[in-house]
This record gives C-alpha cells, sequence and structure tokens, in this order.
C-alpha cells in the first residue's frame, strides 16, 4: 500500500487533466478535420479519480476507515482499543501483562491470579479473607483454621468423620483429638461413664461435674483406738444420679495450704447413692480397722479447726470445715457425722445438721464410734421436720411439720403441742357474691371464720374448678391471701373456691364456695390503638477504596422499635388482651412478643451503600380482646432506614 502526499495527488490529477485535452497527444495533423470524424478506437475514457474523503493523504481504497482521518496506514498505534494504523490489529505493541490480547491501559482486573492491567499488582480489590497474600478466589483451603478462600467456611475438607471440628483447630476452636469418630469432638459434651475423651480436653468423663455432686458426710479429725494421723479419715457420698470417677479430684485445706490430688493407674469409681472413704493410712491393724478406697497424703485433719475442700473439673463440689466446738461437734474417739437425712453438699452446711456418732463400728468394744462407709445415725440435734424443733428440744413427732411444742392442735386425735392434750383447729367458713354475668367480678368472703382459742387467722384461697373452656387459674385471684379476694369469670359455667385458714399452726378443713355465671346480656366492641408509625434514620460511615473509585460502608445495626397498645380501651371497662403480628416486613422485623399491652419490634440492620439511603418498612397489626370475646384491630407501620456516608 501506497500512501501519497497531498502535493503528490494534486500533480497526479494535473497530469491526467492535461493527456485529456486535444492536440496535445503529438504533432498537427494536416488531415486532422478528418480524423477526427473517425471513430476512437480507444474507446471512451473510464477512468476514475481516488478519492480521500477524511483528508488524510491515504485514498479511500487504502484506507481502513476513510471517514476518520485519525486513522490511515503508517500511523503509530495508540492505547485506545482502535486499530489505528490500519493493520486489523488493536493496540498491537503494547503492554499486555497476563497476555490475553488486551492491553494493560484497557484491560481492568480479574480475579484469576494475574496482574490483568500491568500496575505490578495481582487481583487487587478482591478479598483475602485470610491475609495471606493470595485472593480468596483463587486461595486453596489449608488445614490452618483459617477462610482461606473465602467462602465463609473454615478448614472444609479436613473434617473427615463430619462432626462440624476439623483436624487443625484454629485460635478459636480446638482441634479434633479423633477425626475418626463423629461423637468425639471439642464441640461435644462429655459422656458420663464412657471412659471416653468425649470433649477432647485431655481428660475423661469430665465436664458432668457440678457443685453437689459428692458430699463430705463423715469425719474422723481425734481417733481414740490408734493414734494421729493413722486414724483420721473423712467419708464421701455420691449424690448424683452417675456414676463418679475420682481421678483428679482436689482434696484441699485452705486452712493450712495442703493439698493432694487423687492419682492412680486405675480408675476410680463411685457408684450413685455409695459411700467411700479417703484416709492417711489402709492398714487395718494400724488404722483402727476401717476399710479404705484411697489413701491420701501431704495432708493431716487438725483436731482443732480446719476444714475439707472437694474441687472436680475446677467445680468446687463440698465444703465442710468445723471450729474446735464453737459450732461443729469435737468429739475424741467418735466420728462427727452428718444426719442421716442430709446427705447433700448444701444441707451439710449447716452446722446444726452434724452430730459425735453413738454406734462403734465394729464389735470390739474399744473400736471408736462412727460409720465410715456405711450410713449415718439420725441425729437428735437436728430438726427433721423443719419445725423449728429436734428431738433434744422436745419435738414428739419429728417427721410432723405441725407437731412440736406450742404448736396449734388440729382436730386429729394426735398430741400436736407435745403437751399431752389435744386441742381443736380453727374453722373456716366461704361464700361467693356477684351478679352472676360473665366477665363481672366474683366477690368471696371468709365472714364467719373463727378460732376457739381466738387467733388470728390467715387466708389462702384457690380455684379448685372453672369451666372446661376458662383459662382463669388461682393467680386470677385479687389477692388468694386476702379474707375477701375477687375474682374475674371468663366463660359462662360453675366456678368453685377452696379456703384453707389458719390460726398461726393449724390449718382448718377446707371449705369451699361456688357461683354459676351466665353471658352478659350487652357487650361494647373495644377499641384497638397500635400507636403512632415510627420511623428510625441510621447513618452508616463509608470509607474510599479502589484508588477512589469504590466505598466500603459498614453495615447499619438493627434496631429495637418499642410498640405501646396503651390507648387501647373498652366502653365496658372489660380487662383486654393484646396479640401483636407482623404483617409484613417480617422477613426484617421480629416481635420479642406477641402478646402485652407493650412489647418490642427488632427490625434488623441493613445493608449501607455509599450516598444512597436503604430503606426497610414493617407493617405490624393489632388485635385487643375484650372478656366477651369482642376484638378490634389496629395498624401501625414502622419504617427504618440505612444511609451510607
Amino acid at each position: 500500500m501506497t500512501r501519497m502526499t497531498h502535493a503528490a495527488a494534486s500533480f497526479l490529477i494535473a497530469l491526467v487533466a492535461t493527456a485529456a485535452l486535444p492536440g496535445c497527444d503529438g504533432p498537427a495533423d494536416d488531415d486532422k478535420g478528418e480524423e477526427s470524424a473517425e471513430p476512437d478506437s480507444a474507446g471512451p475514457d473510464t477512468y476514475v479519480l481516488p478519492v480521500d474523503a477524511d483528508g488524510d493523504g491515504v485514498v479511500e481504497a487504502d484506507d481502513c476507515d476513510d471517514n476518520n482521518a485519525a486513522l490511515y496506514p503508517g500511523r503509530a498505534e495508540d492505547c485506545d482499543g482502535i486499530d489505528n494504523n490500519c493493520n486489523g490489529v488493536a493496540d498491537e505493541g503494547l503492554s499486555d501483562s497476563d497476555t490475553d490480547g488486551t492491553a494493560d491501559c484497557m484491560d481492568v482486573e480479574e480475579c484469576d491470579g494475574l496482574d490483568n492491567n500491568g500496575d505490578h499488582q495481582v487481583d487487587e480489590g478482591y478479598g483475602d479473607s485470610d491475609g495471606d497474600g493470595v485472593a480468596d478466589c483463587v486461595g486453596t483451603e489449608s488445614c490452618d483454621g483459617l477462610d482461606n478462600n473465602g467462602d465463609g467456611r473454615i478448614d472444609e475438607g479436613y473434617d473427615a468423620d463430619g462432626d462440624g471440628a476439623t483436624q487443625c483447630g484454629s485460635s478459636t476452636a480446638a482441634a479434633d483429638c479423633n477425626d475418626a469418630d463423629a461423637t468425639i469432638a471439642p464441640t461435644a459434651s462429655e459422656t458420663t461413664g464412657d471412659l471416653v475423651d468425649n470433649d477432647c480436653d485431655g481428660q475423661v468423663d469430665e465436664g458432668a461435674w457440678a457443685e453437689g455432686d459428692l458430699a463430705i458426710t463423715e469425719i474422723m479429725t481425734n481417733p481414740a483406738r490408734t493414734s494421729d494421723p493413722d486414724g483420721e479419715w473423712f467419708e464421701v457420698y455420691n449424690a448424683s444420679e452417675r456414676t463418679l470417677i475420682l481421678n483428679g479430684l482436689i482434696i484441699s485445706s485452705s486452712f493450712d495450704g495442703e493439698e493432694h490430688m487423687v492419682r492412680s493407674d486405675n480408675l476410680v469409681f463411685l457408684e450413685p447413692g455409695e459411700f467411700f472413704v479417703f484416709a492417711q493410712n489402709d492398714n487395718t491393724s494400724t488404722n483402727g480397722d476401717v476399710g479404705v478406697g484411697y489413701v491420701y497424703d501431704h495432708m493431716v485433719l487438725s483436731n482443732e479447726s480446719d476444714e475439707i475442700v472437694l474441687v472436680a473439673d475446677g467445680v468446687v463440689l463440698d465444703t465442710v470445715d468445723w471450729d474446735d466446738g464453737v459450732q461443729m461437734p469435737d468429739p475424741d474417739g467418735a466420728s462427727m457425722g452428718v444426719d442421716l437425712g442430709n446427705y447433700s453438699a448444701f444441707t451439710n452446711d449447716d452446722d446444726a445438721s452434724w452430730c459425735v456418732a453413738t454406734v462403734r463400728w465394729t464389735d470390739d468394744p474399744t473400736s471408736d464410734r462412727g460409720s465410715p462407709g456405711a450410713g449415718n445415725e439420725f441425729c437428735s440435734t437436728f430438726d427433721h421436720d423443719g419445725d423449728g424443733y429436734t428431738p433434744d428440744q422436745g419435738d414428739c413427732d419429728d417427721d410432723d411439720t405441725t407437731t412440736y411444742p406450742d404448736a396449734w392442735e388440729g382436730t386429729d386425735p394426735a398430741d400436736n403441742d407435745c403437751d399431752g392434750a389435744e386441742e381443736t383447729a380453727p374453722v373456716g367458713v366461704a361464700s361467693s357474691s356477684g351478679t352472676g354475668y360473665t366477665c363481672d367480678d366474683i366477690s368471696l368472703s371468709s365472714a364467719g371464720s373463727y378460732d376457739i382459742e381466738d387467733a388470728p387467722l390467715s387466708y389462702e384461697w384457690t380455684l379448685v374448678s372453672a369451666p372446661a373452656d376458662s383459662v382463669r387459674t388461682s393467680a386470677d385471684l385479687a389477692t388468694a391471701t386476702s379474707a375477701n379476694p375477687q375474682f374475674n369469670p371468663d366463660v359462662e359455667g360453675t366456678y368453685v373456691f377452696s379456703l384453707t385458714v389458719n390460726d398461726g399452726g393449724t390449718d382448718a378443713t377446707p371449705v369451699s364456695t361456688s357461683i354459676t355465671v351466665v353471658p352478659r346480656e350487652t357487650n361494647g366492641v373495644p377499641t384497638s390503638v397500635a400507636g403512632a408509625d415510627q420511623t428510625y434514620d441510621e447513618t452508616s460511615v463509608c470509607s474510599l477504596i479502589s484508588y477512589g473509585t469504590a466505598y466500603s460502608c459498614d453495615d447499619c445495626d438493627s434496631h429495637a422499635f418499642t410498640l405501646d397498645g396503651s390507648g387501647s380501651s373498652d366502653p365496658d371497662g372489660d380487662d383486654l388482651t393484646y396479640a401483636w403480628t407482623v404483617l409484613g416486613g417480617g422477613t426484617y422485623g421480629t416481635l420479642a412478643s406477641s402478646t402485652g399491652e407493650s412489647v418490642t419490634l427488632n427490625v434488623s440492620g441493613l445493608t449501607a451503600t455509599y450516598g444512597s439511603t436503604n430503606g426497610q418498612s414493617v407493617q405490624v397489626g393489632l388485635v385487643v380482646t375484650d372478656c366477651m370475646g369482642a376484638t378490634s384491630e389496629d395498624f401501625l407501620k414502622v419504617n427504618y432506614n440505612c444511609t451510607g456516608s
């Protein structure tokens, strides 16, 4: 292809024109008149002048775009995605870092592990969740506790047993110690008694320990048959409902800093309801003939003041301390044991539940007193029925809460006050009155109730029975402990109430009263008022990213709206029930509770967009119902707007 200058083109045009003039093709011919009359053997002139429409010096036939003077053969290529030099290739000779055929200056970065735009950065602008310099979209998941490929999952592919725990763990989750067993994982619950480390913490059957699992029930601090500390021991009781493994149990005393951890090559078991003896010495010939389950060291039980603390898996199971006879017993040649009815790490905290053993544990008349490894005695110093008196204090029936010194007599033939004489209980009288219509109050009365000894009476009313479709309970009595409470019936039918009066020590025989109600003849419709529409606006902070061409915005937080239906009313003065419902926008709005005069509507946060507002509306309905079942409904709308700024 030849590119002509504008001057050359002009010369060519003139030359062609000259050649076409008459007489310019040779010497003059005298017979030119005749010759001109003869036909031209060469035929008519068909030559067409070359065209250069855009004036770029290249004629149309050689120009790839004769309407664009910026495009012609031989010019330098610009980086614009256009074939500037008419060779059929755009942007040739320019840098193309990813060799995709698009010059860097025209390319955009893709998430492909290449430098698409030639800025010497790879996959810039794309997420890198684990911060390893490799974008998530091309990252490969490694067993490192990180989300390497940005798919929202950590270490996928490294959980062989599918229990949700990986072999590698992370900064917040421990590794799976057995990835071939789906029942064993750091998130698993420890299974008591299976002798397996279910939760991968290196301990067996821990995690189920709770305060009170072990109770200290008997302590020998000062034996008489043998010397201290050879004859010292203490007893524990499995108060739980499972087999306990005592390995790892820590026995200590904070008074003197002594401590011992139970260690054994074998598992030390204690079944529910059984006793276990710890001692300094398990030689029955030197320890007073005591059967011992485990021998501890580095601890001595002081005869004066000391304590025993049991700890397992960081949980304090039980603590018992004694004080040289100030509150706790201080025996010689006998154990101090907790009362037979108080085998608990909680009830044994009461010093009064401890007493001195009176029975020898062997037939040897020189044996010390106690019951190591077996049940204790009932303590005559303890109040078993909780009536405030122990047998030592004159309680003639320590299993009956109504029998104790100075108690009020009941109507039974028993001697309730332990004075050898029988007395009578108070007498209750109950009645009821009202209009007999549903939703109108019933008045209950205890008038006529009395006590022969003129003791002050207390009252306890209960709703014994109600119609099958009634939702009323004793809790609806206002007030159940008053002499004359009120009650509001919700449906027609018969309601039965019971009254028990008490004279300060004895309950009277319960008495009852009943009333039958019928539907109220008229009823006004309540008015539901859900409250005014509410709007909440939140602004999100956006940060400039990607060389000023994009923004990253924090999401707007969720917001709690308080909905108040207290403006609702009933023309008859009936109590109203409230039922709130999300009618629209339930994807974003949820009610913390659907009942009650005032409820909370939680609206979830929204994604923020720079320079614009994203909004969401939730429509809520309120239905109020009166005692007769009449209803009314009202609506309100809650608007939540999130603006990126």
